[in-house]
């Protein structure tokens, strides 16, 4: 079970954001004593995007990039990773805002011929 601090982490938000999403219905979550606990599977229902297959829970266990993120860290503009999104780099988009999986961007600029090490975006 993850905490709000964790699920905050994972989508790029503040955790004061998901306790408000949690309150208003918009995410599953379990009251322990005054702590709320949320489950991956509730956690990855937020995010719009195909749930992770078996073989790829993992991957989807890692945070999500927001375009500023992504561009900083493979020092290229946001408009850059706005034109790679238009043309089809997946995405999840969470309350709203686009975020993308470390993975995904990954193989999908690895099918573009760009090469990136592992863990670019730590």
């Amino acid at each position: 079970m993850l905490s709000v601090e964790e699920v905050a982490n994972h989508f790029g938000l503040r955790p004061d954001t998901v306790r408000r999403k949690i309150r208003a219905g918009e995410i599953e979550a379990t009251r322990i004593g005054r702590v709320y606990r949320m489950a991956w599977p509730d956690v990855w229902a937020c995010e719009e995007g195909p749930m992770p297959k078996r073989a790829l829970i993992r991957r989807y266990q890692d945070n999500l990039l927001g375009k500023k993120v992504i561009a900083g860290a493979l020092r290229v503009s946001v408009r850059t990773v706005e034109r790679w999104i238009d043309q089809g780099l997946p995405t999840r988009t969470v309350f709203g805002a686009v975020r993308c999986n470390p993975h995904d961007v990954t193989d999908w600029l690895k099918l573009r011929g760009v090469d990136l090490p592992e863990g670019w975006w730590k």
